[in-house]
């Protein structure tokens, strides 16, 4: 009888620590750049649902992510891995196909084998969970589609499938986003015997850029202000990545506005934005009035930003401010609101950032830094800055006021963002900075893996 009282009694102490770690909301968003109110990325955003949560915690200003294209970025999330060591710098491998993550969990995993119900539905990996290592979702939340209208509602003939845009479908429920909202929102009405990490990834804005019309009607088409743009720009860069476009999907700055079609994409993009901001507000209404408000950790990231227009350049990419830099908010018990954070944020940082948050053993693979020391006093300086890649041997190292981009072939980059937030004028050859050039190489990677194989042989197929 004794031994039964006893095994009773710690099994209650088991549960009460396990109620005691505070649940994890990760919100995950396509292709959102700063075009959001807590970020000033663009004068007329209308975001007031992540704007609130902004105050509620703490804003990354200087937030950045690993590599600027979908695949990548979130390959390095899940795993805290980057791509250095994974090989993995554009769209392409699952993240069980790179053999560099074969024994690395994602976060999802590592939090659910120390204790935690996990959850998720949407774009959290760009391909779905699987695998032995990655199938760890105990609730699968769906992975809704919005359905694509039978024609074509804008974009020329000769531009991808993927870059339309318009006011489709007619309704927000028929919206993957709002069906993926609603889902999160019914999971967080449950009762959950142990603490909870639940992943939502919204798909847009990612293009194609189709909302329904009531998101387009908050934006005056002819009054939108277009990015700053001047044509001189690029007069003072190397070559390298100018033509990226060439193999994208994404079409060109002369293609763009040679068709006469910026102002109408910078509408779409900007109708989206505020469209999953809507989204956002639907599963954060419903934490609200849950049991579980006052003890959830909410983490919202964009796993890359997008360029629409700036240096003459659309989508993501490239190792520019407006392809690297990303949304990042934390807020949560523990987490006291008050100034935004400027110093250097890699998203690399998340994974260590929450395990320390709720007090998990060390993971000694992350590649990261806890963002700990930001979240208890957001002017606690950062040496080590954030540091990004896109395709083999190009690199940006990104501190509180300077950018330094570094390319396979020597040449280089250097933006003061004291002075200079837009990137208008390159100092890399300016005899005055050489210093700084000399001290931001030192971050740059000793040893980088090359391209995962399987990958490159893709690009190199679809570059013909």
């Amino acid at each position: 009888m004794k031994t039964i009282y006893t095994i009773s009694i710690c099994s209650l102490l088991l549960s009460s620590i396990l109620y005691a770690k505070p649940n994890i909301l990760f919100i995950s968003i396509d292709d959102l750049n700063d075009w959001v109110g807590f970020m000033d990325g663009h004068p007329q955003a209308k975001t007031p649902h992540m704007d609130r949560l902004a105050k509620r915690g703490r804003n990354f200003t200087n937030a950045h992510c690993s590599v600027p294209v979908c695949t990548s970025s979130r390959n390095s999330v899940m795993s805290g891995i980057g791509p250095m060591t994974h090989g993995s710098y554009e769209i392409g491998p699952k993240y069980e196909e790179l053999p560099a993550l074969a024994d690395a969990p994602t976060i999802q995993r590592y939090f659910k084998d120390h204790g935690y119900f996990t959850l998720s539905g949407g774009k959290v990996l760009h391909h779905n969970f699987g695998g032995r290592l990655i199938d760890d979702i105990d609730k699968p939340l769906g992975r809704a589609r919005t359905p694509r209208p039978k024609k074509p509602m804008t974009r020329p003939a000769s531009w991808s499938t993927a870059w339309d845009w318009g006011t489709y479908p007619d309704s927000d429920p028929k919206m993957g986003d709002i069906q993926l909202a609603e889902a999160a929102a019914e999971a967080l009405k449950e009762d959950y015997d142990k603490p909870f990490f639940m992943s939502v990834g919204f798909f847009r804005p990612h293009v194609p850029l189709l909302v329904p019309p009531k998101w387009f009607e908050l934006y005056e088409k002819d009054k939108i202000v277009l990015p700053n743009n001047p044509k001189s720009d690029l007069d003072d860069l190397p070559k390298n990545f100018l033509s990226i476009n060439d193999y994208a999907v994404a079409p060109t700055h002369a293609e763009v506005t040679g068709s006469g079609n910026q102002r109408s994409l910078t509408h779409a993009y900007l109708a989206s934005v505020s469209f999953v901001d809507y989204c956002v507000g639907i599963v954060m209404d419903a934490l609200e009035a849950s049991p579980y408000a006052d003890n959830t950790i909410i983490v919202l990231w964009s796993d890359h930003g997008f360029h629409l227009g700036e240096k003459q350049h659309w989508a993501k990419r490239t190792l520019w401010e407006e392809s690297t830099r990303v949304p990042l908010l934390m807020t949560g018990p523990g987490i006291k609101p008050g100034k935004a954070c400027k110093e250097p944020a890699s998203l690399l940082d998340l994974y260590p950032t929450l395990v320390d948050l709720c007090n998990l053993p060390k993971n000694d693979r992350l590649e990261g830094i806890s963002l700990l020391p930001q979240l208890k006093d957001p002017g606690k300086a950062r040496k080590h800055p954030a540091i990004t890649s896109s395709y083999f041997g190009n690199h940006s190292i990104r501190t509180r006021d300077w950018r330094m981009i570094s390319y396979e072939d020597g040449s280089k980059e250097l933006y003061d963002h004291r002075t200079d937030s837009d990137e208008f004028v390159n100092l890399a050859k300016d005899p005055k900075h050489q210093n700084v050039i000399t001290r931001l190489a030192k971050w740059l990677p000793k040893k980088a893996v090359p391209e995962f194989k399987e990958k490159s042989e893709r690009l190199r197929i679809r570059k013909k």
